[in-house]
C-alpha cells in the first residue's frame, strides 16, 4: 500500500515538474517575441543621432559621437547618445520606439586662457636726444605703469533675468512657461543666472553667464511617469 502511494507521489511531481517547465517554456517564447516584437518598432540609431542633433540645431558634421547605445533594462527602451562640438558637449535619452527625448543636457567646454599682460614698450619709452640738442639733457621723467583694469562687476553690466528667461525659453522652444526659479548666483567667480522652469510635461534647468547671456549648461526631463508604470 506505501509503494503504491509513494509511486502515486512521484507520478504526481514528476508531472508537476513537467507542467512548470512547459510554462516556463512558453513564457520564455512569449518574452521574446514581444521584445522582437517591440524592435521591429524601434527607430535606428541614426535616427536617434539626427533627432538629438536637431533638437539643439548642431550639423552631423560639426558633432562627434562618443557614444551612441540602446538600452533595453527599462521601459520604454532609450537611446543614449552623447556627443560634443567645439563649443559644447551633450548628452541625449531618447524613446526608441517614439524618438521623443526623454531627457537631455549639455555643459559649455571652456578653457582657461592666460591674463594678457600689458606691452612693456608701451609703459617705458627711450628718450634719445635730437641733434643739435645739449649734450646736459635733462634725464625724462620717469613713465608710470598703467593702471591694471579688472573686470566691473556693476549690476549694470548684467544682462537681466527677463532676457536670462528670454534666452533659455528661446533655446528650449517654447513661448510660455511656469519659472520655479530665477536666481543670480556665482560659480568659480563666474556670475551666472540659475533658470528653472517647467512646460508641458517637462521642467528644464539652465545656467546661464550673467554678462554675456551664453548658455553654459542646459538640462530638461520628463516630470510625468505615466511610462515608468
Amino acid at each position: 500500500m506505501k509503494e503504491k502511494v509513494l509511486k502515486n507521489k512521484t507520478i504526481f511531481i514528476v508531472a508537476a515538474a513537467i507542467v512548470l517547465a512547459a510554462i516556463g517554456f512558453a513564457a520564455g517564447m512569449m518574452v521574446r517575441s514581444v521584445t522582437a516584437d517591440d524592435r521591429g518598432s524601434y527607430i535606428d540609431a541614426e535616427q536617434a543621432k539626427s533627432i538629438a542633433l536637431e533638437s539643439v540645431g548642431v550639423s552631423s558634421s560639426k558633432a562627434t559621437f562618443t557614444k551612441v547605445q540602446l538600452d533595453e533594462t527599462d521601459r520604454p527602451a532609450i537611446y543614449d547618445i552623447d556627443f560634443y562640438t567645439s563649443a559644447n558637449a551633450y548628452d541625449f535619452e531618447i524613446n526608441a520606439v517614439s524618438g521623443e527625448i526623454e531627457e537631455k543636457s549639455s555643459e559649455a567646454i571652456t578653457s582657461q586662457s592666460s591674463a594678457v599682460l600689458p606691452s612693456s614698450s608701451s609703459q617705458t619709452a627711450a628718450s634719445q636726444p635730437t641733434q643739435g640738442s645739449s649734450a646736459q639733457a635733462t634725464s625724462p621723467a620717469q613713465t608710470q605703469p598703467a593702471p591694471t583694469t579688472q573686470p566691473s562687476s556693476s549690476s549694470s553690466e548684467y544682462i537681466g533675468v527677463a532676457k536670462a528667461k528670454s534666452i533659455a525659453k528661446k533655446d528650449a522652444g517654447i513661448s510660455s512657461a511656469t519659472f520655479t526659479k530665477e536666481e543670480l548666483d556665482s560659480d568659480d567667480g563666474v556670475k551666472i543666472y540659475e533658470i528653472e522652469f517647467i512646460s508641458g510635461n517637462r521642467e528644464y534647468d539652465y545656467s546661464i553667464n550673467a554678462y554675456t547671456g551664453k548658455i553654459l549648461e542646459r538640462d530638461s526631463e520628463r516630470i510625468d511617469d505615466d511610462y515608468d508604470d
